[in-house]
């Protein structure tokens, strides 16, 4: 502990004899009037109240980093918050976060700022993995409590050490977790403020009866237990109870060990976690049903249109299924908003050699149709474009800075002007940069010989072929193909 303390030290004084920084990207853009304002990108992250004690909450940091930007001249591209997220959660599961970063890809920041860098990370690969990006799109980082100098190897190092430490301090921090978790668990209180149907949480963080729910959920698994179908049980539970519940919501349901008092989950066990709505014997009774009736799709399956088929009443994927009748198998599409939850009018299924003997009957006649269509939304947004004097709007960008420089606008009239007309810059560039579809490709592809070269094909080359080409089909509740998107 010594060494790394010495090696801190060190590494400190060595920072703060240098007159490089982090700020050098930045200065250059503060001193050049030429060139265009600093961007920047706030972030702030809060995991818990003891944090907010030590005056790290959501407002306290956003204060201080508004502040500062407002300091140092830069406009505010967006404010991205994590609230009770710790930076141990995987960087996916932080949604401000990944906002953050897609701003960045986009080139929609030029500099991220926060409060310190465990507010960003407590990972070293973590860090990494995102300095790829920000490099990639010419995008800095800068923290208004600490200092960092991303610019030397002994920076580098000092910013490694640092990171090191903080994931030290949260992986010991997870470990106390652990045990609190443990605790709470083998005395019957929650950790979390989510509980099954039938149950609600009590003044002491207990689980407690809600009896008109479990009424409800007795009369689920006692007619299970005679159906022995989820199908039967949905339809059921939305009849008698008005309540939509999928196939998939009654399978958590009569699987659900808390409902016999049993607390099982992350290797944590309490027999006697809560008061029980449903028996042992015939919750164990409803498993062995469970599982004698189970079905498991065959490995190996393969479905041509499987992601691409679409329904057109609601535009969710249909969903494959087969069916055996006289030793002859078919298979089938169907929209499941409307077979498991009632939410869609499109109450047939379609047979799959039907789609396919339509398309190829048809998907030349389409392509051509498509690409009639892309050329005349083309052709109209150039015209579009034509017409927007990009020129005068760089002039307006160049006159709005003059104007905030000399403090003839405030900052917020300022930012709201400058996304207006950069916003009608980009819309106009965007518009005239747009790359056409690859039509020689799809057109080579689906050539004279195509039906023959398809009859030679295997199922799985054929789903292959057909995704190549195609983006998605969308058919109707008739089973009438309405609209084709090619990729």
């Amino acid at each position: 502990m010594y060494q790394i303390e010495y090696c801190l030290q060190y590494l400190l004084y060595h920072l703060q004899t240098k007159n490089r920084n982090v700020g050098d990207f930045m200065r250059k853009k503060e001193n050049n009037t030429n060139s265009q304002l600093v961007r920047a990108a706030l972030y702030v992250r809060v995991s818990g109240e003891e944090q907010k004690i030590k005056g790290l909450s959501l407002e306290a940091q956003q204060e201080r980093l508004e502040a500062y930007a407002k300091e140092k001249g830069w406009i505010i591209a967006g404010v991205f918050i994590d609230a009770a997220k710790t930076a141990r959660k995987n960087m996916r599961k932080r949604a401000g976060f990944q906002k953050m970063i897609e701003a960045v890809k986009r080139d929609e920041v030029d500099v991220l700022l926060f409060c310190r860098l465990d507010r960003w990370f407590r990972s070293v690969a973590d860090y990494y993995k995102i300095m790829e990006i920000l490099d990639a799109h010419n995008c800095n980082w800068k923290t208004t409590d600490e200092e960092y100098d991303t610019s030397t190897a002994n920076g580098r190092l000092y910013i490694n050490v640092k990171l090191s430490i903080a994931q030290n301090e949260a992986d010991i921090g997870g470990e106390r977790i652990e045990v609190i978790f443990d605790s709470k668990i083998a005395h019957g209180t929650v950790i979390s403020g989510n509980c099954p149907f039938g149950y609600r949480i009590n003044d002491k963080k207990q689980l407690e009866i809600v009896e008109e729910q479990a009424a409800i959920v007795r009369d689920i698994f006692n007619y299970y237990e005679k159906s022995v179908s989820q199908y039967s049980t949905v339809k059921y539970a939305r009849e008698k109870y008005g309540i939509n519940w999928s196939q998939m919501t009654i399978k958590r349901i009569i699987s659900e060990k808390l409902y016999i008092g049993v607390y099982d989950r992350n290797g944590r066990y309490n027999g006697n976690f809560c008061p029980p709505i449903i028996s042992k014997e015939q919750f164990g009774c409803i498993q062995n049903l469970s599982k004698r009736n189970a079905y498991s799709a065959p490995s190996g399956r393969i479905y041509l249109f499987t992601s691409i088929l679409k329904c057109a009443e609601c535009r969710h994927n249909l969903i494959g299924l087969v069916a055996t009748y006289k030793k002859v198998t078919q298979h089938y599409y169907r929209c499941n908003q409307y077979a498991q939850r009632g939410r869609c009018s499109h109450n047939k299924a379609a047979r799959e050699d039907y789609v396919e003997q339509w398309l190829l009957d048809n998907i030349s006649t389409e392509f051509r149709k498509c690409k009639i269509e892309w050329e005349m939304r083309a052709a109209k947004k150039k015209q579009d474009a034509s017409s927007v004097d990009k020129a005068a709007i760089k002039r307006k960008l160049k006159k709005l800075k003059e104007l905030y420089v000399n403090d003839l606008i405030d900052l917020e009239d300022y930012r709201k002007d400058y996304q207006t007309y950069t916003a009608a810059l980009n819309q106009a560039l965007n518009q005239v940069r747009e790359e056409p579809p690859d039509f020689e490709a799809i057109e080579t592809m689906i050539g004279d010989n195509f039906g023959e070269v398809y009859r030679t094909l295997s199922r799985e080359e054929k789903r292959t072929l057909w995704r190549s080409i195609i983006k998605e089909i969308h058919i109707d509740r008739d089973n009438n193909i309405v609209s084709i998107v090619f990729v």
